[in-house]
This record gives C-alpha cells, structure tokens and sequence, in this order.
C-alpha cells in the first residue's frame, strides 16, 4: 500500500477545502447573530447530545495527541487509564454541578460571581482566572503547530509562521460563529476526527501483521495500569485536578448554559462522561500499537504523526491533518468565545458601557476575540523558544499551581451556603501564592539536582511526577483552608448575607424547558449545516480520489479515498434530512 511519506499537493488540497468549508459556515452564522445570547450561549436552544459532543471535543485537542501519544506509545494502556481518571469526574458533575451551572442563568460562567458575592470578587477571578486559560490555549496551539511542523514534515515554513496561520485561523473561526457555529461545527469536526482514527486503528493492525504479533512484541509490562511513573498518589492528584478543572473550566461549563433545561445539562454531562470512557481507547490504541510497528522513534511525542504517514495514503493524510486542526479548533473555538465573553460583559457592559445595545456587544465580542487570540499567539510564540521543559510538564505545574486558587472559590460559591466573598479572596490569594511558590521552589530543586536523576530514580520521580502531584494536593487544601478560615475571621454583614440567601433562593428554582418565545431569534436548523458540511467535504475527499485516476498506480488508494468520501457524502445526507427543531 502506498502511504503518504510527507504532505502531498492532494493533501493540501483537502486541508484548504476543510478550513473554506469550516469558516465559510462560521460566516453563515455570523449574518445570523442577533442577540448576545446567540453569540455566546447559541440562545439556549441546542440539543443535550450535541452540546455533549462540543464539550467533549472542547476538552480535546492536538496536545491532546502530543501528551497522551506519548505515554501510549512509552507506557502502554496507562494512557488511558489516566484520561479516563475524568469519567467519575463528570458523573459528579452530572450529579451536582451540571444543574446548578444551568440555575445560575448565566450568559458567562463568571458572571454569577457578582450575584453570589460581590463585584469585587466577580472581576478578581474573572481576571486572575484568564492567564490559566491563555496558558493552557498557547500550548494547544504550539501542539497543534509541532503536529505540523515537526510531526507532519511541513518543511515549507518554519514554526513560528505555522504558529501564526493556525492562531489566525482560530481567530476567524470563533470571530464570525460565535457559540452557536462552535457547537455546530464541533459536530462535524467529531466526525472527521472519528472517521480519520477508526481507518488508522485498522490499517494500524494490518501493517503489524495482526493483533497477536502486536501481543507477541509489545513491550514487557507495557498492559499493567501502573506502568510508568504513575502511581497512586499521581492517579488520585488527578482526579481531584478533573473534578476542579472539568467543572469550573469557562468553555466547558457554558456548555450547560446552551442547552434548554437543567435536565438536559445533566444529560450533557453523563453523556461525556461515556465519551471520555470510550474516547481515549478509541483514541489511544493506535499510539500503543505504533510502539510496535515503530519501535525507534527518536521522539514519541510525535508517535501520532510517525503512525499516520506509515499507514496513511496521500489524500487520507490529509484529512488526518484535518482532524487534528478541527481537534484543536473545538477547543479553541470555545475558549475564545468564553474569553471573549468576559471582557463583553464582565468589563465592556458591566464597567464600561452598561447601556450598551445588543450589536455594540457582538461588535466588542468579536474584538476581543482577536484580541484574546493575539495574546494566545504570542505566548505559543514564547513557548516555541522555550528549552528543557515538555508540554505534559508545563501543563500540569501551570494547573497545579494556578487552577485550586481560581477555580475552587468558584465551586466553593456554587455548592456551600457558609462561605462568603472575604473567605473567597483569602482563598484566592493564599491558593496563588501557595501555588506559584512551589512551581518556583520545584524548578530551583530540579535544576540544582537535575545531574542526578539518571543515576536516583527515586530522587527524579519526587522532584517531577511526585512533586506535583503533591503539590496539587497540598493547594486544594491550603485554598480550601483559607477559604474557611477567611469566612470564619472576616464574618459577613446584614447586606451579604441577604445577598448569598436571595442567591441560593434563585438557585433551588428550577429551570424548565425554554419557550419559543424567549429562544434565540436565530432560526437555524442544526442538522441540515452539519449534513451540508459533512457532505461538502466528503465531496471533497471523492473529488481527490477519483483524481487519483490519473495521478496514482495504487487501486487501494484510490478506492480508499473515494470509499471515504462516499461514505460522508452520503451520511451528510442522511444528517440533512433528519428534522430539527
């Protein structure tokens, strides 16, 4: 079988269609955006299961495949053990949060910050919570270019340049569609992202000459669940970081805000929590099984790309790109669009301008979002240049350090009656210092003794995996404390009081299903642009086959791209024809 080896012009030819389809239909909804609750929760009138599929593919990205490829393709299945460490987190979700996220009847996750304590604290965290988001946002995107770059063999240009076209790209995507194109597009992404790993998983198998020869050469150890430097008090620092992050994180808890009712939002997250259950084995296989077939790579962060170029045809390595653009743009696309929505109406309309009109608000949405993005941008940028430190590793001191001090106050304010918006604060603050001390103390430690490590094991594993670890545990409680401890020393007054009861009065009102009348005035039938979208890009894909007439000597590469295309061609038709409401 003829595999693709590096980007051919048939795979530029899928990639640009892919980015014309996607923002073309970002623009469709951009002349549709009426109110700021279309542009930032698509009106309130998006289906359970679709809303579900845009927050799993919001919480994916091309990191996502860099990170988890990795210990895939290092550690075995431990992989996915750890991703699935957030399935018990959102049936907790599903349970508590998802609920009371949608009680608050909020345009912004943030926004019920005020209701429940006071301006003061809505603006800290608003603000403090931010750089967390731009931090993590600048690594997908610096993921997604390194998939690119490095991984894909893009040797035209360099990466800061595949740095700036896909943050400029991103920038378009959220700019035009707001929350309502995100969710719809996240949809068709899914099924790009799905249709590229379900043909990579196969060929895998066929190129290794089987399952049992995968078995018979696999690394030793490579099927126990605590493989690697994971251990239990890693498997349990996790658990609590997902149950921090996936429940307070601003583009996945909006979410719950598009959907009609507090029902549908536990729907949204139960219907995850089976999605990152059987994602990551659909994922993440193939990773494993490049251990295998590609036993001498000299960097696994790239074992996702390596294993697509060996047994991927040209035109298919094309969508595979494709895929993970559309990983990477879900997740971003949401974050921009919850960023974006911070500044709108957490300081536009609430500090600037409150008698601001509605096409003002998505004219300053749409500005912000560049904004955002061009900060994202120039901290990839800044990550590109970086020395000795992965992206695994970043990523978890960044949270570690910084996620317990913005967000627990947040779920603190949601679920206990008791604490009030000086017990917030003190948490805030002791949380952030408690958090950035360690990262500075730790990056001291590892530099001083970093001559060590090869011959210390022990020493290497408390001063990476252990340390943090720990040191999430150890912020959750210091902020957790001083959230108590605040409440209890700085008592509320008359006036707070009777503003956290009115709160919690509003929040055992349920919400029941939205009416016609006060839905978005956007009438967009959902499942005809995914059909249409899905369509035009199987169309696409069978366009290159039958090309490949002409320019291919391989029968299995020509048939495989036009079965492809046929297939979402004729499933977008299927999508078009279903009726939606």
């Amino acid at each position: 079988m003829d595999t693709a080896t590096a980007l051919q012009s048939f795979d530029y030819v899928i990639i640009a269609g892919y980015f014309a389809i996607v923002l073309g239909t970002s623009y469709y909804f951009s002349r549709r955006m009426k109110l700021t609750k279309d542009f930032f929760t698509a009106g309130g009138n998006i289906s359970w299961w679709l809303s579900g599929i845009s927050f799993f593919m919001a919480s994916f990205s091309a990191l996502t495949f860099v990170m988890y490829a990795e210990l895939s393709y290092k550690y075995g299945i431990i992989s996915i053990l750890l991703y699935q460490v957030t399935v018990p987190s959102l049936i907790i979700a599903g349970i508590w949060f998802a609920k009371k996220w949608r009680r608050t009847r909020i345009l912004t996750p943030v926004e019920f910050l005020e209701k429940r304590y006071n301006l003061f604290m809505r603006q800290a965290l608003a603000w403090t919570g931010i750089p967390l988001r731009i931090v993590d946002d600048a690594l997908k995107i610096f993921s997604t270019a390194i998939f690119l770059y490095a991984g894909m063999k893009l040797s035209i240009i360099n990466l800061p340049v595949a740095i700036g076209i896909i943050g400029l790209i991103t920038i378009l995507y959220s700019f035009m569609g707001g929350q309502w194109g995100v969710i719809i597009i996240d949809f068709v992404q899914f099924i790009i992202l799905l249709t590229c790993v379900l043909l990579l998983l196969p060929l895998t198998i066929i190129k290794i000459g089987g399952i049992s020869a995968f078995f018979e050469q696999a690394p030793e150890n490579f099927f126990q669940p605590q493989n690697g430097p994971y251990g239990g008090i890693n498997i349990l620092a996790f658990l609590i970081l997902f149950i921090v992050a996936l429940n307070s994180t601003w583009s996945l808890v909006q979410k719950y805000n598009c959907v009609k009712d507090e029902k549908e939002a536990q729907k949204v997250a139960w219907f995850v929590a089976i999605l990152n259950f059987v994602g990551p084995i659909i994922f993440f296989i193939p990773a494993i099984l490049a251990r295998v077939l590609l036993p001498e790579l000299s960097n696994p962060k790239y074992s996702y790309a390596e294993l697509a170029f060996t047994v991927f045809p040209t035109g298919l390595m094309g969508m595979m790109v494709a895929g993970m653009f559309s990983a990477t743009l879900s997740t971003m696309g949401s974050e921009f669009n919850v960023l974006a929505g911070i500044i709108t109406n957490d300081f536009y309309k609430r500090i600037l301008k409150p008698k601001a009109t509605e096409n003002e608000l998505i004219v300053v949405g749409r500005i912000s979002t560049i904004i955002i993005g061009v900060m994202i941008m120039i901290i990839a940028f800044l990550v590109s240049i970086l020395q000795g430190y992965n992206l695994f590793d970043i990523m978890i001191k960044a949270f570690g350090a910084l996620l317990p001090a913005t967000a627990l106050p947040i779920l603190g304010g949601l679920l206990w009656k008791k604490i009030n918006a000086r017990g917030a604060l003190t948490g805030l603050i002791a949380g952030a210092i408690s958090g950035i001390s360690l990262v500075i103390i730790n990056l001291i430690l590892v530099q001083r003794f970093s001559d060590q490590f090869a011959s210390n094991p022990d020493l290497e594993y408390w001063l990476k995996q252990g340390w943090d670890a720990c040191s999430i545990l150890f912020n959750v409680a210091v902020t957790l404390a001083a959230m108590y401890f605040g409440t209890k020393i700085f008592k509320s007054s008359a006036a707070d009081l009777q503003k956290i009861q009115t709160f919690y009065k509003n929040l055992d009102k349920p919400v029941e299903a939205v009416t016609e009348d006060k839905m978005s005035t956007a009438k967009i039938s959902n499942f005809k642009i995914i059909g249409i979208m899905t369509a035009l890009f199987g169309a696409l894909i069978l366009m290159v086959g039958l090309s490949l007439l002409i320019f291919s000597k391989s029968t299995w590469v020509i048939v495989l791209n036009s079965g492809v295309g046929a297939f979402l061609i004729i499933l977008g038709f299927v999508l078009s024809k279903i009726s939606q409401k």
